[in-house]
């Protein structure tokens, strides 16, 4: 199955051709929403967001459920930091921090 590089559900927000009565065109009423940033984000994952979401993947299927599981779970898989480092607790939060954001 090919992988997706954005999200095609998300809403419309106008018509190409905008409709003459207020309020109509919109999927969802402005404001009545909740999108996530992963919904919503504006480019790809790199390779190495990839390989850390595989990595947590089997990390949760594995049963961690609290962060010193999660970081030892991914520094015995060898899925380090963006700077080939293993992960602390600490710079963990913080790239969790950044891809969220």
């Amino acid at each position: 199955m090919a992988e997706r590089q954005y999200n095609d559900q998300l809403t419309q927000w106008a018509n190409i051709i905008p409709s003459s009565e207020a309020g109509q065109g919109h999927i969802e009423r402005p404001g009545g929403f909740d999108n996530r940033v992963w919904q919503t984000r504006s480019r790809a994952p790199e390779a190495f967001e990839l390989a850390l979401l595989e990595a947590l993947e089997a990390v949760f299927e594995g049963g961690a459920t609290e962060l010193d599981a999660v970081v030892d779970g991914l520094n015995a898989r060898q899925c380090f930091d963006r700077d080939g480092l293993a992960w602390s607790q600490d710079s963990f939060l913080r790239e969790m921090a950044v891809l969220g954001h």
